[in-house]
């Protein structure tokens, strides 16, 4: 297989302060290496041979990693760089960088990992998107997901009081297509596209289990110190 993978790794990296002011969130060190070159591992390992990184915060920093690193050349990877001038959302960022993706392709957040084969997170001919969902105790720090079979039936706020639930684990499958009716930006891919596609039934939610984290507080990014990390699964 060979396919695009997106990569959003652009973000601020505002709650874990000083550590992410001068470098991207995604090229923090995580054990040996920059987190997104794990995430760049996991995607070769999974047969994604393109990858279109979506950048802003201290794109200069990624540029310079990516030309001194030899990463591209030694995973066998053609990656490109979208450059935002300023912070555009997670749907702007791939707006702005419309004609570079496929038709279809798979969406990552640059600071989340799960480990699950990506290959496996399909897309039916009658939806524009699929999410990979994961069951977490507690949920209390994200948005929880109501599944009636593939379909999403509703996107739950957050609720501090929530024991357990199906949460968005940051990697999508996605039709170019669902980003036509954008044309404001900033445009947040959460709060904009995925409920719009939800509401008219074009929304899948597929269940995988694995190993989640997400590095943007500073307990997880410390314990993401002590995870097995890799293209295994």
């Amino acid at each position: 297989m060979s396919g695009q993978c997106v990569i959003l790794v652009g973000g601020l990296g505002t709650r874990l302060g000083a550590m992410a002011r001068d470098v991207p969130k995604p090229l923090l060190q995580v054990r040996d290496r920059p987190f997104l070159e794990w995430l760049l591992i996991k995607a070769r390992g999974h047969g994604f041979d393109r990858v279109l990184l979506l950048a802003g915060h201290q794109v200069q920093v990624l540029d310079d990693w990516l030309g001194d690193s030899g990463v591209a050349e030694e995973l066998g990877l053609a990656i490109t760089v979208s450059r935002e001038a300023a912070p555009l959302g997670t749907a702007g960022a791939l707006v702005h960088a419309r004609a570079l993706l496929d038709d279809t392709f798979l969406l990552l957040n640059g600071d989340t990992w799960f480990d699950f084969d990506w290959s496996a997170l399909t897309l039916s001919d009658d939806a524009d998107a699929a999410m990979a969902l994961r069951a977490v105790s507690p949920a209390d720090r994200y948005e929880t997901i109501v599944l009636m079979g593939r379909r999403v039936a509703v996107i739950r706020p957050r609720d501090a009081s929530l024991k357990q639930g199906l949460i968005n684990a940051g990697v999508y499958r996605l039709r170019a297509s669902a980003l036509d009716g954008i044309t404001t930006l900033p445009a947040s891919l959460e709060a904009r596209v995925l409920p719009a596609l939800a509401q008219v039934r074009r929304l899948e939610g597929l269940v995988f289990d694995g190993a989640f984290i997400d590095i943007g507080v500073p307990e997880s990014f410390e314990a993401a110190q002590s995870m097995t990390l890799g293209a295994a699964r």
